[in-house]
């Protein structure tokens, strides 16, 4: 089967399992986190008008150590010039408002097409003397083995899986595989992300045959919108969480479930969507 390639940016998947679990995404980036007495997120608003918010900002406290966990998540590297200038633009921001050591990390999650060698530095010389040196991690999670994860039980990395190595022939056996292994996690938001994940890295695919309505709909970080819209009261609030249901594919009897709304009424806001 082939999938098209979404554009799409995963900034509020992403931003959502740092909510499930931030002390564990800065574990699987550096493993001595493990160890530090505090892991705190850190404000990242930029006042820069044409930068994109950082994925990940927090400060860490390992004795006698604090420092600055800066993290990138990317799925569409165009140019090493591009993504080099914005990490370090991102490092200047952070200096300018803390003066603690800062440790960066670029996390690519697809293979880009069309640049060979990721680069992770940056070196200016004049007459041969060093200017400025820069340099930050770089973690290719395409190239990570899917079943690593699952033997570490990295449960925080699950919903990333989508984007490893895998050794199924096929890409359908690999969706199903990857959602097969959150089915009977305890936590159903896992599940929920992965199918976020699955949805925004393929277009046009079939894998809605493979997701379980009766297993999303357990998730907390599913249920939040229609709660949302429930608590509000408010027509206009219910109106926002139809629509945005309707757009992500949502059935109707579903959203009639959660919403408490009439069939009818949905598909006359589906109508007037349109």
């Amino acid at each position: 089967m082939f999938y098209e390639t979404r554009p799409q940016a995963y900034d509020e998947t992403i931003k959502l399992l740092e909510k499930k679990d931030y002390r564990g995404i800065a574990e699987f980036i550096l493993p001595s986190i493990k160890d530090a007495k505090k892991v705190s997120l850190e404000h990242t608003q930029l006042s820069v008008p044409d930068m994109r918010d950082m994925d990940f900002l927090a400060k860490i406290n390992i004795d006698p150590e604090d420092f600055i966990l800066h993290i990138e998540f990317e799925t569409a590297y165009r140019s090493n010039n591009e993504m080099v200038k914005r990490m370090l633009r991102y490092y200047t921001y952070i200096k300018w408002h803390n003066d603690l050591p800062i440790y960066q990390v670029l996390v690519v999650l697809k293979k880009p097409k069309n640049v060979r060698n990721i680069q992770d530095c940056f070196e200016s010389k004049v007459q041969d003397l060093d200017i400025l040196k820069y340099k930050y991690k770089v973690i290719k999670v395409y190239e990570i083995d899917k079943n690593e994860i699952l033997e570490e039980e990295k449960i925080v990395l699950y919903p990333l899986r989508v984007f490893m190595k895998y050794e199924e022939k096929a890409e359908e056996e690999h969706i199903q595989e990857c959602l097969k292994a959150v089915e009977d996690l305890e936590d159903k938001d896992y599940y929920y992300l992965t199918v976020q994940c699955i949805k925004k890295l393929y277009k046009g695919s079939e894998y809605e045959v493979y997701v379980k309505e009766e297993i999303l709909m357990q998730s907390v970080l599913y249920q939040e919108p229609f709660d949302k819209g429930k608590k509000e009261g408010k027509k206009e609030g219910k109106l926002e969480v139809v629509r945005n249901a309707l757009k992500e594919g949502t059935e109707i009897d579903l959203i009639a479930k959660l919403t408490g709304l009439s069939k009818k009424e949905i598909e006359k806001i589906a109508e007037e969507t349109k």
